[in-house]
């Protein structure tokens, strides 16, 4: 994509000057007049389709993401692939070719286990529950997005894995499975800490409140209600910003508030006219229905029920529900042994590597390569290369998961330019506190950083955490940042035998969770 741009500019020509209709014929013209190979054409339908798509051109943008499919070849462009091929089945759901959209679906995971794409594969597998939630089997549904726990760990995305863990409270939600639905929004919402999406927020808000009102307690979850944000930067989605409203009227019809509930019903069907998902019209018309009931307005409910029931027939025909069956979870757990199966593989690989290179890595190591330029601390290439000889030795180590606390509001408010300051004194002192106590410090990106305690027990680790987190407390930050300070969260644990480096990152993570969730500020283990 990058030679593309380069040939664009070269012609004198500015991509970011055209939008909608104009945008597509810029692409077209690109497309017959500058790009010279497959993968290039690809690209031009590919940027097509994204416009077209905004423009509501849904059919066209699917014909020209096939043809930019037809154009891409594995393995040499399997990104690509997956990439368009996400993008298409999304589209083709749009229009209601759910058939379709399950044949990508299917090809997606297929392709992303024979290739090891861990987070497209999983993408794939979500596109197949919501196929089946939308049929009305979330028993079924439930089961796919169980397909995916057994590699949870190697999500690499954080948003992808919540947005998973979310599609599964969702299906325990219409399950009535009250408490294993809420148990595992909790986590949920200690993993909405670290991904800062807003619409995911609003979604964990919105099954927060259907939570409260199975359990008949509606002023709750009004209240939880009032904390969604209703502007243009965190609720996107049609989808979300209309199930949101109809909670708020079955909770409002429940406190004896029907007019008001009655209301924002009516304005929700003016919405739902424009939008074109029919499970959206299904729950709406349920929803409205149920309220009708309540309210003693039986011809009505019947009336909205039968609606329902007609689109509810009509997804059940469209739907190919007989091929998401037994015979394609059998596929799944095939393809879930193999990713297993692929990941020992990995590592493996790594600690062959490993064995190879291990004459030149202390060579190596002092490269700049290996070296974060802003803190001079370590870079993530040498925590691969570090990783590797651990595990080729069995060398036990506790590891550190250090995040600096509030750090976008830093940036936002005092620049970026005040933000690298902040992240170089906290390096600074990371690296002068662990200096002699047989530590490795790492830059994990952004805000984030590592220590590798080797031959470490928790209490240890756990003690140079706390007092390492008390040092940065107590720094002076008037010169850096004026009159606020700066803390940071930790979270800590301890490497298993056998286990692969990726599930020992996995657990960490979730013990910084519980710190951030917990005020931050302080150290969490495992």
């Amino acid at each position: 994509m990058e030679t593309l741009l380069s040939k664009i500019t070269d012609a004198g020509l500015d991509p970011s000057s055209v939008s909608g209709e104009e945008a597509i014929i810029f692409w077209n013209h690109i497309r017959l007049h500058i790009s010279t190979t497959p993968q290039e054409r690809a690209h031009c339908y590919i940027i097509s389709s994204e416009y077209r798509a905004e423009l509501k051109q849904n059919q066209i943008s699917i014909d020209e993401l096939r043809l930019a499919l037809d154009l891409l070849s594995l393995p040499r462009d399997v990104e690509d692939i997956l990439t368009v091929k996400s993008s298409l089945s999304e589209r083709l759901v749009e229009i209601g070719d759910y058939t379709a959209a399950l044949n990508e679906f299917v090809s997606s995971s297929t392709i992303s286990v024979e290739h090891g794409y861990i987070d497209e594969y999983v993408m794939a597998i979500i596109g197949m529950g919501n196929l089946c939630d939308a049929y009305g089997d979330h028993n079924r549904a439930l089961r796919y997005y169980q397909k995916i726990e057994s590699i949870d760990h190697a999500i690499s995305s954080r948003s992808l894995r919540l947005r998973f863990k979310l599609h599964m409270v969702a299906s325990l939600i219409l399950l009535n499975r009250i408490t294993a639905a809420n148990d595992l929004l909790r986590e949920c919402e200690e993993l909405s800490i670290l991904v800062s999406d807003k619409r995911l927020t609003a979604q964990i808000l919105l099954y927060c409140a259907k939570i409260l009102r199975a359990k008949k307690e509606y002023n709750e979850a009004l209240l939880c209600l009032s904390k969604v944000q209703y502007s243009s930067t965190n609720i996107q989605a049609s989808w979300l910003a209309t199930m949101i409203r109809l909670e708020v009227a079955h909770n409002l019809n429940a406190v004896g508030k029907e007019h008001i509930a009655s209301m924002i019903l009516a304005n929700t069907h003016k919405r739902i006219k424009h939008y074109s998902s029919p499970v959206l019209a299904k729950r709406f018309y349920d929803s409205l229905s149920s309220v009708c009931m309540t309210q003693g307005r039986f011809k009505e409910a019947l009336a909205y029920e039968k609606k329902g029931y007609r689109i509810e027939t009509d997804l059940m025909k469209q739907i190919p529900i007989s091929e998401l069956g037994a015979s394609q979870l059998r596929r799944l757990s095939r393809f879930e042994l193999q990713l297993k199966l692929i990941l020992s593989e990995q590592e493996n690989k790594e600690l062959k590597e490993t064995t190879e290179q291990h004459k030149n890595t202390v060579a190596q190591l002092q490269q700049d390569v290996f070296t974060d330029p802003l803190t001079s601390l370590h870079n993530r290439r040498w925590l691969d290369v570090k990783l590797k000889d651990l595990l080729l030795h069995e060398t036990s180590f506790a590891l550190l998961v250090v995040d600096i606390d509030h750090f976008k509001s830093i940036n936002d408010e005092l620049s970026h330019l005040v933000g690298d300051k902040a992240i170089v004194s906290v390096s600074h002192e990371l690296a002068s506190y662990f200096k002699f106590r047989g530590a490795s410090c790492v830059r994990f990106g952004g805000e984030e950083f590592l220590v590798i305690l080797e031959n470490s027990d928790l209490a240890k680790a756990e003690l140079h955490a706390e007092n390492y987190r008390e040092r940065i407390f107590q720094y002076g930050w008037r010169e850096i940042l004026g009159e606020r300070g700066l803390t940071v969260s930790i979270g800590i644990t301890l490497h298993r035998d056998g286990e692969n480096t990726q599930r020992t990152f996995y657990r960490a993570d979730k013990a910084l969770y519980r710190a951030k969730a917990n005020g931050r500020n302080q150290v969490c283990t495992e």
